[in-house]
């Protein structure tokens, strides 16, 4: 039968958890951000080795699942680095900070995409224009072609971010105990699955649905600097 009073009490268990579940996307997904943002650089760059790297590390994070990546990494680095004769004990490592790299990793694949999309959507004439007028090519990165792909990349960007909370819950199964982690736990000391999961999906989705709102809130008071940019 399902435990109502378990349920109701299993909130204030699993609430603990939530600053971990945070941690893990906003870091993530910040590192993400400047790692993606390089790779996109990168990407349209002119070294053809580079581009290749890039493509082949776009490729395989976003062609294979993030649980595998968090399997590979966790098991493989201590390996790696025991086979290369290093002193330091990976096998001793928090399981955090491997979740915390992977996370990174898997963010700034997709993320590169998504810049890479803003950057081409700005238009070339206005670098062209930049540059007869004086700027440097860094001035022009700064002043004219980041505002834009910023606004043009944000939409993509905050639905991904609601995408990263749901993706910490697969660090559980490394033994990081963010909210899944700890759901994990209590379910098993207790045996009440049903009340314990339940709760950590109501609690996921409160996350994401305040995380949501807030962006829409976002995403309005920014879109007339977007119609201001589109009139010119």
């Amino acid at each position: 039968m399902f435990d109502t009073a378990y349920f109701l009490d299993s909130f204030w268990r699993l609430l603990p958890a939530l600053p971990m579940t945070l941690m893990l996307s906003v870091v993530s997904f910040a590192v993400g951000c400047v790692l993606g943002f390089l790779l996109a650089l990168a990407r349209l760059g002119r070294f053809a080795v580079l581009r290749s790297f890039v493509a082949l590390f776009v490729s395989f994070f976003r062609g294979t699942p993030l649980l595998v990546q968090l399997f590979l990494f966790y098991y493989g680095i201590p390996i790696a680095f025991m086979a290369m004769g290093t002193k330091f004990a990976f096998e001793n490592l928090d399981a955090l900070y491997y979740a915390l790299f992977v996370l990174s990793l898997h963010a700034a694949a997709y993320i590169s995409e998504i810049a890479r999309a803003a950057l081409l959507s700005v238009n070339r004439g206005q670098s062209e224009a930049g540059l007869s007028l004086g700027f440097s090519r860094f001035q022009l990165l700064v002043y004219v072609i980041l505002p834009q792909t910023f606004l043009s990349a944000l939409p993509n960007l905050l639905n991904f971010f609601v995408l990263q909370v749901k993706n910490t819950s697969l660090a559980s199964i490394i033994t990081v105990p963010e909210l899944m982690g700890l759901a994990d736990i209590e379910s098993g000391r207790t045996s009440r699955f049903l009340e314990v999961y339940l709760m950590a999906a109501l609690l996921y989705w409160a996350l994401c649905v305040a995380f949501e709102a807030a962006f829409f809130a976002l995403e309005k008071r920014l879109s007339h600097y977007k119609k201001r940019d589109n009139a010119r």
